[in-house]
């Protein structure tokens, strides 16, 4: 497939990331991360990254599962499913890094909050950036850089906020 197509795929699916994170309805929100999650599942598909597409696939209905269930069970379902898939789709070293992402924002989906699933979430995209500069995505490494930027300030936001609380009690 043509380079440019695909690359554009990147580009579409970041358009609809930053679309979700400027939206005030939480339902809303997760609806687009899995269209958006859905288009880089594509996208790193057509770059030969099978391991990435397939876990950004099975994210996508993991985001929208979210919306209803939060708990252990659900987290070690989505754990085993993804864990199972990367190992059965495994073929080289880079193929690694979505796998770890992907358990990483299970586990900030499912089982942490607050302070927690933001560093959380912050790990595993850091961890998907490294995957976008190996795989050669343009899209996914400027969502990438977007997204630990936001999750930055608003861990510091966090941070500073429960300073203040602590000062005042």
């Amino acid at each position: 497939m043509d380079e440019t197509l695909v690359q554009a795929l990147g580009f579409l699916a970041l358009g609809l990331n930053l679309c979700a994170s400027s939206t005030t309805n939480d339902n809303r929100m997760r609806a687009i991360i899995c269209l958006s999650c859905l288009t880089f599942a594509v996208h790193y598909s057509l770059l030969g990254a099978l391991v990435a597409g397939l876990n950004l696939f099975v994210n996508s209905f993991r985001a929208l599962v979210s919306v209803k269930y939060k708990g252990q069970k659900v987290f070690f379902l989505f754990l085993a499913i993804q864990i199972g898939m990367s190992i059965y789709f495994y073929s080289e070293p880079r193929d690694l890094l979505p796998a770890i992402a992907s358990i990483i924002s299970c586990y900030a989906l499912f089982i942490a909050q607050g302070m927690r699933m933001r560093i959380a979430f912050l790990v595993c995209t850091l961890t998907w950036m490294a995957n976008a500069v190996l795989v050669g995505s343009y899209g996914g490494l400027i969502n990438d850089i977007f997204n630990a930027t936001m999750l930055s300030i608003t861990i510091f936001r966090l941070k500073k906020q429960q300073q203040i609380q602590l000062q005042t009690n």
